[in-house]
């Protein structure tokens, strides 16, 4: 779907709330926010909860937002960060993290009902592939907000402005993170 489409599926379900159009907007973000919500929790069955429980939310206050394609991209995503810093902050799920290795070793598959997200211990993130375990040790060592910046940067492919919205930090503050996110993963390949 194309932004001028989503537009016009937010504007005429916020004029009729006719549920067809809600449809079509979770039909183009359910797949994105579930890959994001379970690659960074390694739970399937909570990931699914969580992803079900972001589409909730928008559809509860679709209408009481303006939105149009770009910023409901960023809103959906603020609102599943939202629930996975929930999620991490409840001190009984700080004791169940486990690695992505832990994570491949144990169930190997994260399906999607649109598309397989890991097949044999092999993530793909739209055009990304990590099969290298070092470079996936890498990733699970950087801190936090690094490894978010460059999921959204190259797995997502969204810009440093709608980064910035979903993580509340400053553009050039995310530009000097990403820098310092490559040279420990180059840092840690080398080694």
């Amino acid at each position: 779907m194309d932004d001028k489409e989503l537009n016009s599926c937010i504007k005429k379900y916020k004029k009729n709330g006719d549920n067809f159009y809600f449809e079509k907007i979770y039909r183009h973000f359910f797949s994105k926010i579930y890959r994001y919500i379970s690659l960074r929790i390694l739970n399937k069955d909570k990931a699914e909860d969580l992803t079900s429980e972001v589409f909730i939310r928008v559809y509860r206050n679709l209408n009481k937002v303006n939105l149009n394609a770009i910023t409901i991209k960023i809103w959906i995503y603020k609102i599943a960060r939202n629930l996975i810093i929930d999620y991490f902050r409840s001190s009984q799920n700080k004791i169940k993290l486990k690695s992505l290795d832990e994570y491949l070793e144990k169930d190997k598959e994260i399906e999607s009902p649109d598309s397989a997200l890991v097949d044999k211990g092999e993530i793909t993130l739209n055009d990304m592939c990590f099969k290298n375990e070092k470079l996936i040790d890498a990733l699970n060592s950087l801190p936090e907000t690094q490894r978010e910046i460059i999921f959204l940067r190259y797995a997502e492919g969204m810009d440093f402005k709608s980064i910035s919205l979903i993580l509340n930090k400053r553009e050039i503050a995310l530009r000097a993170l990403k820098f310092r996110a490559l040279e420990n993963l180059k840092s840690k390949l080398i080694n």
